[in-house]
């Protein structure tokens, strides 16, 4: 259900941050308490003039609010929205990301054994529409997209 649900949301959770210049860069379901958690994490579209601030990521958390008050069949009851920047370890997810950092540092989590391990953490060494390649102490290992169970840039690099 979570699955599903983070697909029906992602559409338009990306469609009202386009608006007001943001991108999501993640969007989460968890639970707090008895309650539903839904988590945005958003930047800017237009890197070059900083982060997103304080006050985008309360004006998105107003504006994807009322459009989930308006959607009671997505959510039924009670639920908590966040929304807060991606922050320096930000979650890579999309194509585009990867392409934007490849050179940083990154951390990859695969959902099975690559020759013999699931964790990489070193450079990103390149990204297209197969996978990715992370150069880990002088040995690159190239990642599937669809192997892919989590991957993080590293903060040291910024």
């Amino acid at each position: 259900m979570k699955t599903d649900l983070t697909k029906e949301l992602m559409e338009p959770a990306e469609q009202l941050a386009g608006e007001q210049g943001l991108e999501v860069v993640d969007l989460e379901l968890g639970r707090q308490g008895s309650q539903l958690l839904v988590r945005v994490f958003v930047d800017r579209i237009d890197s070059s003039q900083g982060g997103v601030t304080v006050e985008q990521c309360g004006d998105y958390n107003l504006a994807l609010s009322r459009w989930l008050d308006e959607q009671p069949e997505l959510i039924p009851g009670s639920f908590l929205l966040e929304v807060s920047s991606p922050g320096v370890n930000r979650r890579i997810r999309k194509l585009k990301d990867f392409r934007r950092f490849v050179g940083k540092t990154v951390s990859v989590t695969a959902r099975e054994y690559i020759e013999g391990r699931k964790k990489f953490k070193g450079e990103l060494t390149a990204a297209d529409d197969d996978g990715v390649a992370v150069n880990v102490e002088g040995t690159e290992y190239r990642i599937p997209h669809g192997l892919i169970h989590r991957a993080n840039l590293e903060y040291k690099d910024w």
